[in-house]
């Protein structure tokens, strides 16, 4: 489709920002239609057809954040697409935005060619959304009670984040729960990106360890809905716990960081990284037998990632690596490895063992994190919880070192950090908890990512999407 086959509509209360906007995107051929207020946008757009949205936030009356919830309720991401273009610079404005459903988020005084880049962009990912056939549902079409690919009815919406949105379903011919992942359509808008999304299907259905989420199906429908089949799991997830206690003690941190050790360990071998380890991703799920620790999430990121590189997308899918637990080598090299993994292991023991992550962004600006990550030298433990024993800060910090050569293993890590709780605590020694859970039935329910309230994926990396043209920069920075 050409520019002109295009409705656009900005929603803007400054006359000037307004009128310069849609006259630049006049002259690349768009036909566009304005409003001043909340209220005059949400009438336009239910009187005409309008094929995407640029909305301000900070307006009379009926404000974007507010527009943006209302029109979510009929229309989904692909349907009609929104833009935000707003002077609301901060991470927790763009993560609000963003979880309520805003393909991207732009900031003022708007740099006209990104915003042009990013139009394009997601005008592409709605005509590329296929057409409808035999009955099969859209993206747009998905809710509780639909059919997916003939065998997966959908409950209840169970969580939803930068990937995409979980729901809870019965498989209709066996009668078994499961969770279904349904992926961004920007992941798959393309036959390429479709073909590494199958390649990634794959490699996660491998991952057979009685710590790793189980994936039991993935595929993509005839209208291009691209889904994953995963363990129904019951509980919450690690983030929930640390905001709760604040603090984990060593030998809950041991509970916890040991059995992740051993499935990242089983998947280092094998090849495979997970590119997005932190609490959110770490789920505390419940069985008749007791407390068992999953890892969510393997091989997604990685598709992802690279799916929005080669797209040139933004935030509502750069997955590579929230800024918070980010390896240093994330940012500095493309040549990545297991290690990688094991610094965002560093990061979250940090976090669990002090209530703190040890960099924080200044002024909410995600960027200072990453170079701190990059440059600033690791805290000790002790400097943020002064009552931790001395002997954790060489596990604990020897995992965040900046030389992804220096660190331990998976493996090493959980082996040092078990030998080290032992120590403080007089631990007796005991079988790996992988033993002790390899009598759990690992095919019982299947959720991915637990109840309503644990899923909460999108909260901290939803805001990392909008980080991918500084990763950019930052790399051409350091190789100049």
């Amino acid at each position: 489709m050409e520019n002109k086959d295009f409705n656009l509509l900005v929603v803007d209360d400054n006359e000037m920002n307004r009128d310069m906007l849609s006259r630049r995107l006049e002259r690349k051929g768009y036909r566009v239609r304005v409003a001043e207020d909340g209220e005059q946008a949400l009438a336009i757009v239910d009187r005409e057809p309008v094929d995407l949205l640029l909305l301000d936030i900070m307006m009379p009356g009926i404000d974007g954040v507010e527009v943006l919830k209302i029109l979510r309720r009929k229309y989904s991401q692909v349907q009609l697409p929104i833009i935000m273009a707003t002077a609301k610079a901060n991470s927790a404005d763009m993560v609000e935005a963003l979880n309520h459903g805003a393909n991207d988020y732009v900031i003022k005084p708007l740099d006209f060619q990104v915003v042009l880049a990013r139009v394009q962009t997601h005008l592409r990912t709605k005509s590329a959304t296929p057409v409808p056939k035999s009955g099969e549902p859209t993206v747009a079409e998905l809710a509780p009670g639909v059919v997916l690919a003939g065998k997966y009815k959908l409950g209840e919406p169970i969580g939803a984040g930068t990937f995409g949105a979980v729901y809870r379903a019965v498989h209709v011919d066996l009668d078994h729960e499961v969770a279904v992942k349904i992926l961004q359509p920007s992941v798959t808008a393309n036959d390429e990106t479709l073909k590494r999304f199958r390649q990634e299907g794959v490699a996660a259905c491998k991952v057979r360890h009685p710590n790793a989420v189980a994936v039991s199906d993935f595929g993509v429908s005839d209208t291009g809905v691209a889904y994953l089949v995963m363990e129904l799991l019951e509980g919450s997830g690690l983030e929930n716990e640390i905001r709760e206690q604040g603090r984990l003690s060593p030998r809950r941190c041991l509970e916890i960081i040991e059995p992740v050790c051993d499935v990242l360990a089983e998947a280092h071998a094998a090849g495979l990284i997970h590119r997005d380890i932190k609490p959110e991703n770490i789920f505390l799920h419940r069985t008749p037998h007791g407390e068992q620790v999953k890892v969510l999430d393997f091989g997604i990121a990685k598709l992802v990632g690279e799916a929005v590189t080669e797209e040139n997308l933004t935030a509502e899918g750069w997955v590579l690596g929230t800024p918070a637990y980010m390896a240093p080598e994330r940012i500095s090299s493309t040549d990545l490895n297991d290690r990688a993994d094991v610094y965002s292991l560093g990061v979250m023991l940090f976090e669990m063992l002090t209530g703190s992550r040890p960099f924080t962004a200044v002024n909410r600006d995600p960027m200072s994190m990453i170079m701190m990550h990059l440059n600033s030298p690791t805290p000790t433990l002790r400097s943020f919880a002064p009552d931790l024993p001395e002997i954790l800060e060489e596990v604990v910090t020897g995992a965040m070192v900046k030389d992804p050569a220096v660190r331990p293993s998976a493996r090493e890590l959980g082996d040092a950090f078990r030998r080290t709780v032992e120590q403080i605590q007089d631990l007796p020694s005991s079988p790996r908890h992988t033993a002790e859970r390899s009598t759990v039935d690992h095919h019982a329910p299947t959720i991915s990512f637990a109840d309503s309230k644990k899923i909460q994926a999108g909260k901290g990396d939803a805001a990392e999407g909008f980080l991918g043209r500084w990763m950019r920069k930052i790399r051409q920075v350091l190789e100049s």
